[in-house]
């Protein structure tokens, strides 16, 4: 199979000020406005699905979370299954401590979907917490382990060679006070810029994965 890791990156389409323009204006350039991700965003790609702004994070290098500020819809089904992964160093498997499945979340389908949530794969989940999601496309877990949790274990096509050291921020527990500065965030529409602030500039560690895998699962 073409190794898809190369390939897919070159159709992300960076575009000054996507979030003012028009529909007819996106779907010109090959996007639309869908269902949000996990991370509050609503522009995706039109054939592929993944979300625009969690590409250009991937992209960036940058893999972290804040529970606190996930998307509503997501918010407890993602605190529930982070509850069954152990979470222990970064450069360590994180096992599910059930039996791995798949699990039932909202996606990219909802927009148009009866059944406001589907059916994922536990590791696909987690990578697009961590993150970003990358709709219709595949995630690979480059360390084998098919228990294995832990986002920095794992690539989409948008991944750069090497991923960062840790996953900052990695926060699993929900805070009223972050709870509520979510809340205003959203009125004031600023939750990207809150979001924003959390994230830390990667450093990259190049012995954490020696080669990239010419194929996805």
């Amino acid at each position: 199979m073409a190794n898809l890791i190369d390939s897919v990156p070159a159709q992300f389409r960076h575009v000054d000020g996507i979030e003012k323009l028009p529909e007819a204006r996106l779907n010109e350039l090959g996007y639309y406005r869908g269902f949000p991700c996990p991370h509050n965003h609503t522009i995706r790609d039109s054939t592929h699905h993944w979300c625009y702004e969690c590409a250009k994070k991937i992209l960036s290098n940058v893999c972290g979370f804040d529970i606190n500020y996930l998307h509503a819809d997501y918010k407890h089904k993602y605190a529930k299954l982070w509850a069954q992964v152990n979470v222990t160093f970064p450069d360590e498997c994180w096992d599910i401590r059930t039996t791995p499945k798949r699990v039932c979340l909202p996606s990219y389908r909802s927009e148009y979907s009866k059944q406001k949530s589907e059916n994922v794969n536990m590791h696909k989940a987690i990578y697009q917490c961590a993150w970003g999601d990358v709709g219709a496309m595949v995630v690979t877990r480059l360390c084998g382990n098919k228990r294995c949790c832990n986002p920095l274990h794992m690539v989409s096509s948008f991944n750069r060679n090497y991923p960062p050291q840790t996953i900052v921020p990695c926060e699993l527990q929900f805070q009223a006070e972050k709870l509520m500065l979510y809340s205003q965030g959203l009125k004031q529409d600023v939750i990207e810029t809150i979001i924003r602030k959390t994230h830390k500039n990667p450093i990259a560690n190049p012995e954490f994965v020696k080669a990239r895998p010419e194929y996805n699962e």
